[in-house]
């Protein structure tokens, strides 16, 4: 077997079923920046067990995901066929990239969908820098793949088929559709990108509209004092769901929203996707861009374009699209943990 070191920043449940099964193919060992962030539940996090080798950097922390720490030289230098390196922009990993280099040493970078790289300014310059270099790349969305591709040249470029589901659970998640309930669903975590406030704007064109805000967490507090008004009475707030229950509101809405700004993925449009879930997003989404395609596409709006996502979501909760539902279950049945897995072992030449 290969020996791959992994190198991420947390522990996620829907990485820890993609390192189980990866593990099972390769002689893998997972190296954590933290134990845990400080912005998700931790009973989430650690709701899969693991199958690999783990360890964790634990170092000075940095943000809510990420730390430093001198010690990810011991792992560079350790005996491995294949280093994979998953966050080209924490600080510790461009330290590794950067060592790697001078050393000689090959690598793979692997992206979980979009970078949004311009042409101009100082920020997309160092994101061209630490991209190029690598001796393969992992990018997850077909589309995304194209964009690095443009980037790094000659160099090889492995699309996956990001997602949280294996293909079993995908099929139980299409046996299990039932009617809906005529109500918005977000979920997202409180920070700029998600776009939260753009969902805001969204939900006070029409207040008949009910819209269940889900997965704050911790910030769930903060986004109340900052962003609701006592006139958002169609506005529920729920701090955290389990799976479980997260896989009910995905069953009942009549709509996924999601208002990213600029975020890679977005497993969400996985997930509602395998349920049928109707979905309308920003074009600030990776997944959104990758599923939602030809004449579906009329459901992805720019992120100032509040009215246009107002006037669909109407339409959708008042016309209900079996066909639209049908193409979202068969469009998210590519994306699974086997497929995830499949894309590794053909890098990694397995």
């Amino acid at each position: 077997m290969r020996k791959v070191l992994y190198i991420t920043n947390i522990e996620v449940p829907y990485r820890v079923k993609f390192f189980n099964s990866l593990s099972e193919r390769t002689d893998l060992t997972v190296l954590y920046e933290r134990n845990n962030s400080a912005n998700r539940n931790s009973e989430w996090a650690k709701s899969v067990n693991a199958s690999y080798k783990k360890h964790f950097l634990e170092g000075l922390k940095i943000s809510n995901e990420n730390s430093f720490s001198f010690k990810i030289f011991k792992y560079l230098n350790g005996n491995y066929d294949d280093i994979i390196i998953s966050c080209f922009n924490s600080p510790v990993q461009m330290m590794a990239i950067l060592y790697l280099r001078l050393r000689g040493k090959k690598y793979i970078l692997s992206f979980d969908g979009e970078q949004f790289i311009g042409e101009s300014g100082l920020k997309n310059h160092l994101k061209k820098f630490f991209i190029k270099g690598a001796d393969k790349y992992l990018v997850a969305g077909e589309k995304s793949a194209e964009n690095i591709k443009k980037l790094v040249g000659d160099k090889e470029v492995f699309p996956y088929y990001f997602s949280s589901y294996t293909e079993e659970e995908l099929t139980k998640n299409q046996v299990d559709c039932q009617p809906r309930e005529k109500y918005v669903l977000v979920v997202g975590q409180y920070f700029d990108y998600k776009g939260l406030d753009i969902a805001l704007k969204v939900a006070r064109l029409d207040r008949t509209i009910r819209y269940k805000f889900v997965g704050m967490g911790k910030r769930t507090k903060l986004f109340v004092k900052e962003q609701l008004f006592e006139e958002d009475t169609n506005i529920e707030v729920v701090p955290f769901l389990q799976k479980k229950d997260l896989i009910t509101e995905y069953k009942k809405a009549g709509v996924l929203l999601l208002p990213s700004r600029k975020e890679c993925w977005g497993l969400v449009i996985n997930e509602a996707a395998s349920f049928g879930t109707p979905i309308i997003s920003t074009v600030g989404s990776g997944a959104a861009m990758e599923f939602l395609r030809g004449e579906y596409e009329k459901y992805l709006f720019s992120i100032d374009d509040t009215i246009g996502i107002q006037g669909a979501i109407h339409k959708l909760l008042t016309q209900e699209d079996g066909d639209y539902s049908r193409y979202l279950i068969e469009t998210g049945a590519h994306y699974s943990v086997e497929k995830m897995v499949e894309a590794h072992e053909n890098a990694l030449n397995v």
